[in-house]
């Protein structure tokens, strides 16, 4: 009866959010989201089939594998979860010179997403508490969105009265490493400095706090040296599924730099 209630529960929670995304329409079934749809159809499998005894009469180092293989994954997402839940945060009072809001997704009607309208929100307070901060609104078009993120966060931003001279839009980014990239790029370009100016000058980054510590981590690593984060809040029904999808990014950029040692300072030379 636990799988099975677990499965209702994970099935449930995958129909909310498929009702919350809808105006992302395919998009859901290509997203981490299905994720709850597998776990329901493991967790009901595993209620049907409770009568084979399945675990009972498997050997005893099959489970000791099991067992150990699940521990150790439990353990290095607590491990990655503590650092997400502590990034360094601005406390409103910090020195900022430019202002990067991180993209996130819009639907397909071009308009933003609940945790984008926060993030966009967030990033209006923010920058009329620094009123001498440039702003630039960062992504790309993805392949289910009809145009690219920051043709519709650039307005949706000045609607809350910060002047559009103050905002940059920076349109061909297809993931936080590239929204860094090129931020700093455009930056530099409209500023008339170096690239290295920009890295060396006082950053906020401005994006949803489920998303804040790798963001940090991925601008101090492409040479960002004066950089710290603002977050969001995000909306309650989306909470499990984003801290979910956070952990296995970052359990994912931890084996990348582990690996490869990228990303580093060269991808802004490229």
């Amino acid at each position: 009866m636990f799988f099975l209630i677990l499965s209702v529960l994970f099935f449930a929670y995958f129909l909310a959010l498929q009702i919350a995304w809808s105006g992302f329409f395919l998009g859901t079934f290509f997203s981490f989201c299905m994720v709850w749809l597998f776990a329901a159809a493991v967790c009901f499998a595993l209620f049907v089939f409770r009568k084979k005894h399945l675990w009972k009469n498997a050997r005893r180092k099959t489970k000791i594998a099991i067992l150990s293989a699940l521990g150790f994954a439990a353990i290095v997402c607590v491990v990655n979860l503590i650092f997400i839940c502590n990034p360094r945060i601005a406390d409103g009072t910090e020195d900022c010179e430019y202002v990067i809001v991180l993209g996130g997704g819009i639907t397909k009607n071009s308009t933003l997403t609940d945790t984008m309208q926060r993030r966009v929100a967030f990033a209006a307070d923010y920058l009329k508490k620094h009123p001498d901060a440039i702003a630039v609104v960062t992504g790309g078009k993805s392949k289910f969105a009809p145009c690219a993120e920051s043709d519709v966060l650039k307005p949706a931003l000045c609607a809350y009265g910060i002047e559009e001279s103050r905002v940059l839009a920076e349109n061909q980014a297809k993931d936080t490493i590239q929204n860094f990239k090129f931020s700093a790029q455009l930056l530099a370009e409209k500023s008339g400095v170096s690239v290295q100016q920009i890295l060396d000058s006082p950053i906020t980054v401005i994006t949803s706090d489920f998303h804040i510590a790798r963001a940090e981590r991925l601008a101090k690593r492409m040479g960002f040296t004066n950089i710290c984060g603002a977050a969001s809040p995000t909306p309650l029904l989306f909470v499990p599924n984003c801290y979910a999808r956070e952990i296995c990014s970052y359990i994912k950029l931890n084996l990348r730099i582990l690996l490869t040692g990228k990303p580093n300072r060269q991808i802004l030379e490229k």
